[in-house]
């Protein structure tokens, strides 16, 4: 079992759409949850549909560790101070392998790539970019594996 650090790179997003019947440019966001451990990106303020948010976000990841579910979950929103924020969609990255790897050789990366947005898993709303990569924690503590410790 090993223990490190996942870093999230949120990059950008292309295409994204949200309902919105005033027709005003979105403020698009995302929520990221790691395992229960949630981020939050900044907002593209009057971004449309093609933010540029280039924010990395740490998260705690043990490899095997307890329970199965090995995912990076995304939920991408759009900002309305007015009537509450709108839903665009949602991404899932699986990083099984990522962190499998990570601990076998020390650290691995998945480089930036474009992922798709989708609306209750089935309607395309355009596309955000993410890299990840993981850092395994050695020297049997955990030295810099919480964000306030870099």
């Amino acid at each position: 079992m090993g223990m490190g650090m996942m870093e999230v790179h949120l990059i950008s997003g292309k295409g994204l759409q949200a309902h919105d019947p005033l027709n005003k440019p979105i403020d698009p966001y995302a929520e990221i949850n790691f395992k229960g451990q949630e981020r939050m990106s900044k907002v593209a303020k009057n971004a449309g549909p093609n933010p540029l948010w280039d924010e990395k976000f740490k998260f705690l990841a043990e490899y095997p560790g307890s329970g199965g579910d090995f995912h990076i979950l995304f939920k991408v929103m759009d900002h309305d101070a007015i009537d509450g924020d709108d839903y665009i969609g949602d991404v899932k990255i699986d990083v099984k392998n990522l962190l499998a790897e990570g601990v076998r050789k020390g650290k691995s990366e998945m480089p930036p790539r474009m992922y798709h947005v989708l609306a209750h898993k089935i309607h395309f709303k355009g596309e955000i970019e993410v890299g990840v990569s993981f850092k395994l924690q050695g020297g049997g503590g955990c030295g810099g594996c919480y964000p306030w410790e870099n």
